[in-house]
């Protein structure tokens, strides 16, 4: 491990304990650390032991933890805060204008724990009920976010309302109506969406010939029963293909991988009762009740 990606843990690792609301001191600690570390003229791998205590900006406790990612190639304490840190809260850090303090306030007041939900509540107008979030610092976080996800290939949900049903319908004059359904985070009407997914109710070898036109989309994956595609806008078109039971698929690849999880362990006797269509209907019916998709 060199000194730039000792620095980028320290520096991690200060920011999340902002944002967890730690003692700032400690923080400025590692923050320090980072700073100083950066700029050394050697690295602190090639370097003897007994000497890394007297490097400038790095004492004791810091000086244990440059030893242990040099020998182990991580910071333990570091992976702790990430794994009690929401990924969203996480990725906050990426939107300029917001620093780990304001973050803390992000989550812990106003419990928003990603990107999509920080957005909604810009819009909204609920930043500024909170100390430190005027009417420009909101407006220019919305602006920061929607550039992001522009960057990152995400997009917003309304983002997608006049594009989504153009290739729906140019699907369905390639494959006929009944061969493709919508399916996906636009079809769970999800904040955010990465990909545009449909089920095509063809193969693979029917499927790909249509797509070779003057300027075809860019095929980025391929399996037996699935094509991805980037189309000439940036955005991600999934489609699940295959011979199969349309509806059967539209239901599976719609929900969120956590609901499917939870139909699967609730409803294993669906296996079992494959043959018996009404009974399937029945149970997917009263799961349906329980569990939001």
């Amino acid at each position: 491990m060199d000194n730039a990606a000792i620095a980028d843990n320290f520096a991690l690792l200060a920011k999340l304990m902002d944002i967890h609301g730690e003692n700032s001191f400690k923080s400025k600690t590692f923050a320090v650390a980072a700073f100083n570390i950066e700029k050394l003229p050697m690295q602190l791998k090639d370097t003897p032991r007994e000497k890394l205590f007297n490097i400038k900006g790095i004492g004791e406790s810091t000086g244990k933890k440059v030893a242990e990612m040099i020998d182990t190639g991580k910071l333990e304490v570091l992976s702790e805060y990430i794994n009690n840190t929401p990924p969203g809260v996480i990725e906050m850090l990426n939107i300029k204008g917001i620093g780990p303090k304001k973050i803390n306030t992000i989550w812990k007041e106003m419990e928003i724990e990603s990107l999509g939900e920080l957005l909604y509540a810009c819009n909204e107008n609920r930043l500024t009920l909170f100390k430190g979030f005027g009417e420009k610092t909101q407006k220019n976080v919305q602006e920061a976010i929607e550039f992001y996800f522009q960057n990152q290939g995400h997009f917003l949900f309304a983002q997608l309302n006049d594009v989504f049903p153009q290739i729906e319908a140019y699907l369905k004059k390639l494959f006929s109506p009944e061969k493709v359904m919508q399916t996906g985070a636009y079809r769970r009407h999800a904040l955010t969406i990465e990909e545009l997914e449909f089920v095509i109710n063809e193969t693979n070898e029917t499927v790909k010939p249509k797509f070779e036109t003057a300027q075809p989309p860019e095929l980025l994956e391929e399996t037996d029963d699935n094509l991805l595609y980037k189309l000439k806008t940036g955005l991600k078109l999934r489609l699940y293909t295959g011979e199969q039971n349309i509806i059967e698929r539209q239901f599976v690849t719609t929900g969120s991988p956590e609901f499917i999880d939870a139909f699967q362990k609730h409803f294993q006797q669906l296996i079992i009762l494959n043959r018996k269509p009404k009974m399937k209907f029945f149970l997917l019916q009263a799961f349906l009740t329980s569990f939001p998709v």
